[in-house]
């Protein structure tokens, strides 16, 4: 049986809001790396066979009153349940919550945004074991992330087929599931067929389970959390931050933990580069110019305000990707960071900018570092 809901996560996610945090404080939960917002958007839900609604879930979580204090021992797992809360909140518990649509810029909940793909999450409780079905997305970009509530990556593939998870496998109780498609969001027909491989991807779990989570103290939490996102700040990069145990390094693995349940194995399946210019003042234009970029998925261009979310603008001028960048005759892109808005793949640049590139299922010379995506230069 499926299960189909629509709502408006906007208002599920004030549901639950541990922090009500500012717009700067936000960056809990999401993280540098995770550059994905929960709650956002139209969204469906598909579950087979469910045995628990979310109303339940939601209940037998807020009923365990004792505060548990977050120490840095028990941070990525405290933030994990933190951020899997928000989705469970919205319907992904037992099954997917799939964004529909790419999040209007007046409705941004949560930092670094990622409008180059569409995401559907979901939280499930490996009591019973969960089959995973991703259908044939072709040559388009979609992944599956399988995270275990101690934020280490037990499986990420891109490949069609059945995948079960259970609790021997993941080595915890509660898993999060969360794929990843690219979507040209300037096309709605592009738009459309993501939504149809969101239909088509399946989940049959013979009982969905409970989610039952400690009461994190709140006060601990946001102590800890402000201060590795102070930190995370002057990561330049996050390889070897995801990963299973043994794979990461453990001072990046720690610090990127603010990402949740979001980060992708680096550099292996994804390469996320944080770059601020030295005259980010928003009047000095700068150029960025890419020729043939080594990798299998998609690279993007995307430029975030000082508190890291995107400035509205008038020109609707925001990422640049390999499937929207205009190119010159010899196939190479020229990204324009300010200066004449009708200039070719403008992005806009409001005071203290600063812009993040995703290399998505990077080439080796990516990995082995002979190949480094350019940085913006000053126009002078």
């Amino acid at each position: 049986m499926d299960k189909h809901t629509h709502d408006t996560p906007t208002d599920a996610e004030s549901n639950f809001n541990p922090l009500q945090a500012t717009r700067r404080s936000a960056l809990q939960g999401a993280g540098l790396a995770g550059l994905l917002a929960l709650g956002v958007g139209s969204a469906s839900a598909h579950q087979d066979m469910p045995s628990q609604t979310t109303e339940q879930a939601q209940q037998q979580t807020t009923d365990n009153t004792d505060a548990v204090p977050v120490t840095w021992a028990n941070y990525p797992r405290a933030n994990c349940h933190i951020t899997w809360q928000g989705t469970v909140n919205n319907g992904g518990f037992g099954q997917f919550y799939h964004r529909e649509s790419i999040t209007p810029i007046e409705n941004q909940v949560a930092i670094g945004e990622d409008r180059d793909v569409l995401a559907s999450l979901g939280v499930f409780d490996l009591t019973e074991p969960v089959t995973i079905t991703l259908p044939d997305s072709g040559d388009r970009y979609r992944s599956m992330n399988v995270q275990n509530e101690c934020q280490y990556v037990k499986l990420s593939v891109t490949e069609p087929g059945a995948y079960t998870i259970t609790r021997d496998m993941v080595e915890t109780r509660y898993v999060g599931v969360l794929i990843r498609a690219f979507v040209d969001s300037n096309d709605p027909a592009d738009v459309k067929q993501v939504q149809q491989l969101q239909d088509k991807t399946d989940v049959e779990q013979a009982s969905a389970g409970s989610f039952e989570i400690p009461n994190w103290d709140q006060e601990s939490y946001k102590e800890l959390n402000d201060a590795l996102i102070t930190v995370g700040l002057t990561l330049d990069d996050y390889s070897d931050a995801f990963g299973d145990v043994g794979q990461v390094d453990p001072v990046k693995f720690f610090i990127a933990s603010t990402a949740g349940w979001t980060g992708v194995p680096e550099p292996s399946e994804a390469l996320v580069l944080h770059r601020t210019p030295a005259q980010n003042d928003g009047e000095m234009p700068y150029t960025l110019t890419v020729e043939d970029v080594p990798v299998d998925g998609f690279w993007s261009v995307s430029v975030y305000n000082g508190d890291f979310y995107f400035e509205k603008n008038e020109y609707d001028a925001y990422t640049i990707n390999n499937a929207t960048a205009q190119r010159a005759d010899d196939g190479s892109v020229t990204i324009h960071f300010g200066g004449d808005p009708d200039q070719p793949n403008f992005l806009y640049t409001p005071k203290d900018w600063h812009y993040v590139v995703r290399l998505y299922q990077p080439r080796k010379p990516i990995i082995n570092g002979s190949y480094q995506f350019p940085k913006a230069q000053p126009v002078e």
